[in-house]
């Protein structure tokens, strides 16, 4: 008996969720979502946040009613990447974009930004950064151009590996993303299925920023919504042959994979969540990401529920994300603590 119940209760596989939020404040719907589907993480944007003492109310609210239902902490996460991607600005620290501080930067400074940023994002209660971006951007039609450190696989393995460290001595767990790199397309996969055009079928180009991600003690890695033909002709986030034959088996990866959200037009254009979700999952990743549909992450706990094959790989999912939340340090800053911080900053 796993200690959320049977392997068909849809709590058990409410923990390989990350989910969206509605609002700023603790609502219903935000509270089912934590006490009873048990999800194992959550995800804010911009509709989640309004100020530093908000943010942490938030947090402090949604791990208690985790820990009230006997759960470990949740991951909370957001993207604290910097530039047009930073959902938290003043006066929190304002991260220039990527690409900036690959040309003006040097790895000791990214690390020590990253270091103050992850300080920040403790104190007020987020453990998770989807970041860093180690996508090797080749130019300016590349829709990650800006969020990339650039088109050099050397810099970007040393900005990104910088940036690993930083976080993880500030407090936070990053996000290596976007396995096995968007570098070389020209499509946004928000909007439609991203093509690789690297004619390098090794693609060592875009995999040295990751395996060096992996060799510095990156946790987590994020898929993308990527298809390569030479490797397969699923995307990479539904692809066995990605995930376990490339992250798993080549770069020894042995952390969580987390997908990047499953409702991006890339993915919905051709599965429904709940579908998408579950080929994720069968492919090898650990953390299911949904991050607007609430009542597709309970489609998806009762969907997972009723598929017996996957008992193997849920229980293996379920098991790394234990492993990772073990390493979240408690919210320890009060609410003076954090006016206090903040108000410092004038």
């Amino acid at each position: 008996m796993d200690r959320l119940g049977s392997i068909r209760d849809v709590a058990f596989w409410g923990q390989l969720l990350m989910v969206g939020l509605p609002g700023p404040r603790l609502d219903e719907m935000a509270r089912r979502l934590v006490r009873d589907l048990r999800v194992g993480g959550i995800v804010l944007f911009a509709r989640n946040l309004e100020s530093p003492e908000q943010v942490w109310q938030l947090t402090h609210d949604l791990q208690k009613e985790a820990l009230a239902v006997g759960s470990q902490p949740l991951l909370i996460a957001l993207d604290q990447e910097g530039g047009t991607v930073q959902r938290l600005k003043a006066p929190f620290t304002i991260i220039p974009p990527a690409r900036q501080l690959g040309l003006e930067a040097t790895p000791q400074e990214v690390g020590a930004l990253a270091r103050r940023v992850g300080q920040e994002l403790c104190l007020v209660g987020v453990n998770m950064n989807l970041a860093p971006v180690l996508d090797v951007a080749r130019g300016p039609d590349c829709p990650q151009w800006d969020r990339s450190y650039g088109p050099d696989p050397k810099l970007v393995a040393a900005m990104g590996t910088a940036a690993i460290r930083g976080f993880l001595a500030g407090g936070v767990i990053p996000v290596a993303k976007h396995f096995p790199g968007l570098g070389d397309t020209r499509i946004d996969s928000h909007e439609k299925l991203a093509l690789a055009e690297s004619s390098n079928a090794s693609r060592e180009q875009d995999l040295l920023p990751f395996r060096q991600a992996v060799a510095a003690g990156a946790p987590v890695i994020m898929t993308a919504h990527l298809k390569v033909p030479e490797w397969d002709s699923r995307p990479a986030t539904l692809s066995e042959k990605i995930l376990q034959e490339r992250l798993r088996r080549d770069l020894k990866f042995g952390g969580v994979i987390i997908t990047d959200d499953l409702e991006m037009g890339a993915i919905a254009t051709q599965l429904p969540p709940p579908q998408a979700a579950r080929e994720a999952l069968r492919a090898g990743a650990d953390l299911l990401l949904i991050c607007n549909n609430w009542q597709a992450a309970w489609d998806t706990a009762a969907l997972l529920a009723q598929e017996a094959a996957l008992e193997l790989r849920g229980r293996q999912a379920a098991a790394r994300l234990s492993l990772l939340r073990e390493r979240l340090k408690p919210q320890t800053a009060d609410l003076k603590a954090v006016k206090e911080f903040f108000r410092s900053r004038g």
